[in-house]
């Protein structure tokens, strides 16, 4: 008997009485149930009640070409009519243990009640590559699986049945038939990377997004067999709090959930990573965990300090591009990163910008250098007020303490400097007849330095001159005859020098006929005043000497 069924939500099965008929015992007769799909157009479940034993047995399933249907014509004739259908999917589960040839369904035609057909099977995983997945019983149409599947390698099959008469004609359109591999939970979860790297900046709010770690399962992703969920398992360090962290648990997700990163603290975290397939059951969920290496990155929150509240330097007067003093700051913040390297710069003491400060990129020192020349008899030293800031500006919220500015005290040191002289001439009237100790004039060469000494080289000793405040004087008379006066001319050299070397050493000649003084300089003697006078009675001489 068949039985039509549309939605599939309960059997319909018969009851059988035992048939009696006189004079004889009860029997039982063979009653078969076959569950009819009017959408499928198929029997999908048959049963049947044996005689020998009245037990009930589920049968394999069978898949008929599209049946005929009887119509009744309008004069009352019989018409038979093909109808087409589709095959629903066989789902057969993959990593089966069954004996094989595992039976998986009936294929038949009902044109086999009055005649010998024959069934096949074509398509991948029959006739095709990967050949002999699958069989059938060319008599009875019993299509078998003969290995156990694999859902991660192939998913599902589409084959074609056929039916033929002996002669090879074709007796039936083929019919499609899909095989689905149904998914078992066979597969851990694989994280993409073993170890996964991040970052975060320090000081970062709670609710930071950090990092996503993605693991996949090769399972069918719309089972549960193929949806995973994560969790962290562990964290190192467990500083500031043993949960700095938290994870989406379907996607991954790594976002912060406390505050305290601190990268001069902690440079980074380390966190072991779960995924865990089944919806995360801990039961029946295959798992796998992955490494999570977070790196704390550096924000500018450490200004440079000094190391002392005052430097000390010192530099010779006149020198120029000369490193005074290394100045020396800390700062937390990675090294050679705009938020380490410190910029000086000078903000009182030297209003005249005698001094620069570049900054050593290896060490991040400071380097005061005078850029002008400075003059020691002006000024002796300078006090300096210095201050280090960073490439890159604080982060919010921080603010330059004390130490970021300090004192510098320069020292200037003397060199010794030659004397000079004055630029100026001087006139001399000289007259007849001047005793010994008379004063002439001052020998005005000038010493940059304290200390200066002036004397004077006079072969005929008739003059004097004072070491110390360059007076000069006479000692004798003049005499015109002396073997020392030439063509009438005397010659005096003075000399300057002070604590160091001689420098200006001059030759005067005197005239004594014409009253004329005049200048010879040595080549090797340097330009200036020249004290020149002439002793006859009633000339008088005037000395203009450069």
């Amino acid at each position: 008997r068949l039985i039509s069924q549309s939605a599939f939500t309960s059997l319909l099965l018969i009851q059988t009485e035992p048939l009696q008929q006189d004079g004889f015992a009860p029997q039982l007769c063979c009653v078969c149930v076959c569950v009819y799909s009017p959408v499928y157009n198929a029997c999908l479940l048959s049963l049947q009640v044996k005689p020998s034993d009245a037990t009930l047995t589920q049968q394999v399933p069978e898949i008929l070409f599209p049946w005929r249907s009887v119509v009744v014509r309008g004069d009352g004739t019989l018409r038979r009519v093909k109808r087409d259908w589709v095959i629903p999917p066989i789902n057969v589960p993959e990593n089966s243990r069954g004996q094989f040839p595992e039976d998986l369904v009936r294929i038949r035609s009902d044109r086999d009640k009055n005649r010998m057909l024959r069934y096949s099977v074509t398509g991948p995983g029959a006739d095709q590559p990967p050949n002999g997945i699958f069989i059938i019983n060319p008599i009875s149409g019993q299509l078998s699986v003969t290995k156990p599947l694999d859902r991660e390698h192939i998913s599902n099959f589409h084959l074609r049945a056929h039916a033929v008469d002996l002669n090879g004609n074709q007796v039936e359109n083929p019919i499609d038939i899909v095989i689905n591999v149904i998914d078992q939970n066979d597969n851990r979860p694989e994280f993409t990377h073993t170890i996964f790297n991040g970052s975060v900046p320090e000081g970062s709010k709670p609710g930071s997004f950090v990092m996503t770690v993605t693991a996949v399962d090769k399972d069918d992703p719309k089972t549960a067999n193929g949806m995973l969920r994560y969790k962290i398992l562990s964290q190192n360090p467990q500083s500031p709090s043993s949960n700095m962290f938290t994870i989406n648990n379907k996607t991954g997700d790594i976002i912060t959930v406390a505050a305290g990163l601190d990268r001069e603290v902690f440079t980074q975290y380390t966190l072991i990573i779960q995924a865990t397939d089944m919806e995360g059951n801990p039961t029946y969920g295959l798992s796998n965990t992955a490494t999570t290496v977070i790196r704390i990155t550096d924000v500018n929150d450490n200004p440079p300090e000094f190391t002392t509240d005052t430097f000390f330097g010192e530099v010779h007067e006149n020198r120029v591009n000369v490193i005074v003093a290394n100045l020396t700051v800390t700062d937390k913040d990675q090294p050679h990163t705009p938020a380490w390297s410190a910029v000086y710069r000078i903000i009182d003491g030297d209003s005249t910008g005698r001094f620069s400060i570049p900054t050593d990129p290896t060490t991040n020192e400071g380097l005061l250098t005078v850029v002008k020349p400075v003059d020691f008899e002006l000024t002796r030293s300078f006090m300096l007020t210095v201050e280090a800031v960073n490439e890159v500006p604080l982060a919010r919220g921080i603010h330059l303490p004390r130490q970021s500015t300090a004192t510098v005290s320069v020292r200037i040191l003397d060199i010794n400097e030659s004397p000079e002289f004055s630029p100026n001439p001087k006139p001399i009237k000289l007259e007849e007849g001047l005793p010994a100790g008379s004063l002439l004039t001052t020998f005005t060469a000038q010493d940059p330095d304290r200390f200066m000494r002036q004397t004077m080289y006079d072969p005929a000793n008739w003059l004097e001159i004072d070491p110390v405040n360059g007076r000069i004087s006479t000692i004798a008379i003049l005499d015109r005859e002396s073997p020392y006066v030439k063509n009438n001319l005397y010659n005096v050299t003075f000399m300057a020098s002070d604590n160091g070397e001689t420098r200006g050493l001059y030759l005067c000649s005197i005239d004594k006929q014409n009253l004329t003084p005049s200048l010879m300089a040595s080549q090797d003697f340097y330009t200036g005043d020249i004290i020149a006078w002439a002793a006859q009675s009633g000339a008088e001489a005037e000395t203009s000497i450069q």
